[in-house]
């Protein structure tokens, strides 16, 4: 694929340019110029602005690592109105790669290309969404010497013959020539600093497990013949065409791009042709897999899923099926991550662990629930025993009275506490019972129940986060079987004894529809679309653009 780069340039002072202008737009930070005595400003959000770092040689200032104070010391070192303060460079990064991965690789490239060599390096990670990230890189073009010195960018040497001699001049001096102190200036450079951007991205897209790579080429040095290079347009013929004025080359390289439209089509149609006939091999798998779904391997499952919701968005505009691919792709990739963990490779095997795991999470609960329950009774009966505590004297008090008036006075007033207590002596009995406890109570048995009570706490505890682990686990299960039933309609039934339930039969049903249906409008789809270029093609062969 192809790597698009931005430019390298020089900021000088002679062209108006400031390198801590340029660090403040590039940071989306104000910074103040000590050389001209004002704050530059971003003039732009700064939430593009990813990462910042100063990446600094052995040899130069720690207090460099703060762009300020390093550019504010560039600034400073340069006397000249016109002198030339730092370069400037941009670089796109691989968007299929993440934050980390790109930070890593711009870092490395930084490193070995320009800090090694004793630049000072200034990078600016830019990403705001938009699928174009980038990296601004400033650097230095001054050396430094051991003691973090700024040395001068060039000297005057004696021009020597190819004896090693000097050279007189007319008048009767030694001829004296400039030459640079470094090499880092030098044009060469910048087709070097070209194609090792595009090695280290291709370095890093096989380390990450991804199959594009880059090709910072023309499209000769390329080999591509299937499009036509356009001309250069000039700074006379651009003003001319941005005032809407036709030149002689804006015409040409209309020409240009209406035989590569030409030719474009016409890839276009042989993919179309491509496309059609994986579909029927798409469509005869399909029937294999319905008829022998256990040994169908997961990938290709997943793999066809992901088809079937591309296809169903074919309606939707640009930016919808751009995000829906996105979540899809995300959905596939914690699928596929979720699988290789478990080592499970074909539906047969899934269907296997889900029975298994199911199984560990019904074992589980079920032990969850037994500790609860014994919890919640052992709780009833201490609170029962505390009720008859409270309570009891009420009952003395109520049975020590032998006038039948008072008698009856007093369980009007105090009827509600004496039926709360012979409900606690009734849920007494019945949980001693049910506990396996013997009746009476004494201190020994209460004390045997709170230590019971205690440990089963924390046995009820550590089984929790078990019981959240199996449960997610479950989920991640339970959207992968989605996923296979909508590819094979009849694999994975929640029965696993051979039978079929309702549910399963209605779901089983509906896929079955789904899956036709989406099967029949890609295939229109794919034909309406070779067709269309078909006539397109005809139309092109008989009015072909003139060159």
């Amino acid at each position: 694929m192809p790597c698009p780069t931005g430019s390298f340039k020089i900021i000088s002072r002679g062209k108006g340019q400031s390198c801590m202008a340029s660090c403040a737009y590039y940071s989306g930070e104000k910074k103040y110029s000590e050389y001209e005595c004002c704050w530059k400003y971003p003039h732009s959000s700064s939430s593009r602005v990813k990462q910042v770092e100063v990446m600094l040689p052995p040899n130069a200032p720690r207090a460099y690592a703060d762009p300020q104070t390093l550019w504010n010391a560039v600034d400073a070192a340069e006397t000249s109105v016109n002198a030339q303060t730092a370069r400037s460079m941009l670089f796109a990064l691989p968007r299929e790669l993440t934050d980390e991965q790109n930070l890593a690789l711009v870092r490395d490239f930084c490193q070995k290309e320009f800090v090694d060599k004793g630049m000072v390096c200034n990078f600016f990670y830019h990403d705001k969404g938009d699928g174009n990230p980038h990296v601004h890189i400033m650097l230095t073009l001054r050396a430094m010497d051991e003691n973090g010195k700024w040395l001068p960018k060039s000297k005057n040497v004696y021009a020597l013959d190819e004896n090693g001699n000097r050279i007189r001049t007319p008048n009767g001096s030694w001829k004296r020539v400039k030459v640079n102190t470094v090499d880092w200036n030098e044009r060469k450079y910048g087709e070097i600093w070209r194609q090792d951007w595009a090695a280290a991205q291709n370095a890093a897209l096989e380390a990450a497990g991804r199959m594009e790579r880059v090709d910072m080429r023309s499209l000769e040095r390329q080999g591509v013949e299937d499009r036509l290079p356009q001309k250069h347009l000039g700074p006379t013929a651009s003003a001319l065409e941005r005032k809407g004025v036709s030149s002689e080359r804006g015409d040409e390289n209309r020409k240009i791009i209406s035989v590569n439209k030409m030719l474009a089509s016409l890839q276009k149609t042989v993919r179309g042709i491509g496309a059609w006939l994986d579909e029927l091999r798409k469509a005869v798998s399909r029937q294999q897999i319905i008829e022998n779904p256990d040994d169908y391997p997961l990938s290709d499952v997943i793999t066809a899923y992901l088809d079937m919701r591309k296809n169903g968005r074919e309606t939707w505009n640009r930016y919808a099926q751009e995000k829906g691919a996105v979540h899809d792709l995300k959905d596939g990739f914690k699928a596929v991550s979720f699988l290789s963990n478990h080592e499970l490779y074909t539906v047969g095997q899934l269907g296997r662990y889900i029975v298994e795991t199911k199984q560990t999470f019904s074992k589980i609960k079920a032990e969850s629930t037994a500790k609860k329950c014994r919890i919640r009774d052992i709780d009833a009966l201490f609170g029962a025993i505390q009720t008859i505590r409270e309570l009891k004297p009420i009952q003395q008090e109520y049975e020590s009275i032998h006038w039948n008036g008072k008698r009856e006075k007093f369980k009007a007033e105090h009827g509600d506490e004496l039926n709360r207590l012979q409900k606690a002596i009734w849920l007494r009995e019945k949980l001693v019972k049910s506990l396996g406890l013997a009746s009476p109570l004494d201190k020994e048995q209460r004390m045997a129940l709170k230590a019971e009570h205690t440990r089963l706490e924390a046995e009820r505890e550590a089984l929790l986060p078990k019981l959240e682990e199996v449960k997610a686990e479950m989920a991640e299960l339970n959207r992968i079987r989605y996923w296979t039933r909508k590819v094979i309609p009849d694999a994975l039934p929640r029965v696993s004894d051979g039978r079929v339930s309702i549910k399963d039969a209605m779901e089983a049903a509906i896929n079955r529809k789904e899956l036709k249906e989406t099967t029949e409008t890609a295939a229109q789809t794919v034909l309406k679309r070779n067709r269309e270029e078909s006539v397109q093609h005809v139309l092109l062969r008989s009015h072909p653009p003139e060159l």
